[in-house]
């Protein structure tokens, strides 16, 4: 039996996995679309290499060490894409997708 409980801890994980991966590619799109020049690229970048790092510093240490649902109340995070997706982001469904960026930027309207 034991040994079925660590599959089903196993899934878990690629699952969040998975959903921090499409998190990370979709603000790393998000920033591209963003940014006016290379220098204000790298500078969004560096800021949200800092966000995903305080990200894992928040999270990593609650992650269980056994099987639990994966919707435990968790800290806020704060970062420079607070404004557009509210203060809790936990999967990629919360990140607007490419073609609704202009629209969020005030863009095309």
């Amino acid at each position: 039996m034991e040994d079925l409980s660590i599959f089903k801890m196993n899934d878990q994980r690629k699952i969040l996995k998975d959903h921090v991966l499409e998190i990370v590619e979709n603000i790393n799109q998000f920033a591209t679309h963003l940014a006016k020049s290379d220098s204000e690229r790298q500078k969004l970048k560096n800021e949200i290499i800092a966000n995903v790092e305080q990200i894992h510093k928040n999270y990593v240490p609650h992650m269980p060490r056994h099987s639990t649902p994966l919707t435990e109340e968790k800290p806020p995070v704060k970062g420079i894409l607070t404004p557009f997706l509210g203060e809790n982001v936990i999967s990629a469904k919360d990140i607007p997708k490419l073609e609704e960026w202009p629209k969020l930027c005030g863009e095309g309207e």
